[in-house]
């Protein structure tokens, strides 16, 4: 009986799986989007605290971007850095009069987490379109005009992508190489759902929405209260509140963010990320569906291997064929090296471990906040 269970389960698990893997591919197949003349207002707002070994030149390249420079804005939130972050940020203002510097009072805090940095920078803004990255990220010179023109009348929010910054001689195995291969496998999935209608999830790396949107659905108020998730959260809100969500396809959007350093900095990352899977089930059903099946392809199809040899190897087998098959057509779309889709089999060894720490550490919130 419990035999015929673990296979029941874990054989529609992997159906539920690789059909939202089909309609992530599907979202790929479709036209691109119809880019605009990208002349709207813009608001770029970053959230800092302590990164003054980041800062500086994320500053040169925002302002270094090709966008009318009177279009467009640059707000750092100061969120209680305790290093020379305020001081960088206001000394580079005193030559840039498109930045302006937000100082965040975190003992009076209403918010949680990064929120409570985001929410007053949002408002503050004059932009009608609102890009949101970390400080430790790296824009190319025409991020904000590739954002920004994919704002058809009537999109809301686009999501772009991010990946670490460590695309070359990555060490087989190390923890730089699963992080860079574990992002950019969310990322090829969770862009083609956006493109297929599916708004399960996105990253605030890389995030554009339009102010008047942010406003209709209360900003930050309605997720106040959560330490994590200011994006796939935001997500979550604005698809219940029927807006179009798109996903940015274009090279000049993607963008690059610090790696780890080491294990326990991703896993702690990862935890953190993972804190929000509970509340998807009032916000997005569908998505919690998802990730549910994420799990059962993750975990059972190994268990059936060591009470079933055979039938083990043949669920396993018919996942790295999808899934690599998949990553190999998602990558060179977003012009990853081609021999990394090759490291695809360690990664698959490696993940039920990892699966199981991370799950286990966001249930119970063993993770650090900055």
């Amino acid at each position: 009986m419990l035999w015929s269970l673990l296979l029941i389960f874990s054989i529609s698990g992997s159906l539920v799986y690789y059909y939202y893997l089909w309609l992530s591919w599907k979202g790929y197949k479709k036209p691109k989007n119809k880019l605009m003349a990208g002349r709207e207002r813009v608001s770029v707002v970053i959230s800092a605290r302590n990164e003054a070994s980041n800062i500086r030149e994320l500053l040169m390249r925002l302002g270094n971007q090709n966008y009318p420079e009177n279009l467009y804005e640059v707000i750092i939130a100061d969120d209680g850095s305790v290093d020379s972050t305020g001081d960088m940020v206001r000394k580079y203002a005193e030559n840039w009069s498109n930045l302006k510097v937000i100082e965040i009072d975190r003992e009076s805090a209403q918010f949680a987490g990064k929120k409570n940095a985001l929410q007053p920078a949002v408002e503050a803004a004059t932009g009608e379109i609102i890009l949101i990255t970390d400080a430790d990220c790296r824009p190319g010179s025409n991020w904000i005009l590739s954002m920004v023109s994919c704002f058809e009348s009537d999109i809301d929010m686009v999501a772009g992508l991010s990946r670490t910054n460590t695309n070359e001689n990555l060490k087989y195995g190390s923890v730089n190489w699963y992080e860079y291969f574990d992002f950019m496998a969310m990322y090829a999935v969770a862009g083609g759902l956006i493109l297929s209608g599916k708004y399960f999830s996105c990253s605030a790396q890389n995030l554009a929405f339009r102010k008047s949107s942010w406003e209709k659905v209360g900003g930050y108020q309605q997720i106040m209260h959560l330490v994590s998730g200011d994006d796939v959260n935001l997500m979550q809100l604005f698809r219940k509140a029927n807006m179009k969500i798109t996903f940015n396809r274009s090279s000049g959007s993607f963008m690059t963010t610090s790696s780890v350093d080491t294990w326990g900095e991703l896993l702690n990352q990862r935890m953190r990320w993972a804190s929000n899977t509970g509340i998807q089930i009032n916000l997005n059903p569908e998505f919690f569906v998802y990730l549910i099946s994420v799990l059962m392809i993750t975990f059972l199809p190994w268990i059936v291997l060591i009470l079933n040899l055979q039938i083990g190897i043949w669920l396993l087998a018919i996942r790295l064929i999808v899934e690599m098959s998949f990553v190999k057509a998602v990558f060179k779309r977003f012009k990853v090296d081609n021999r990394l889709w090759l490291s695809y089999p360690l990664w698959l060894i490696i993940q039920p471990i990892y699966m199981l720490i991370v799950t286990v550490g966001g249930i119970f919130s063993l993770y650090r906040w900055k």
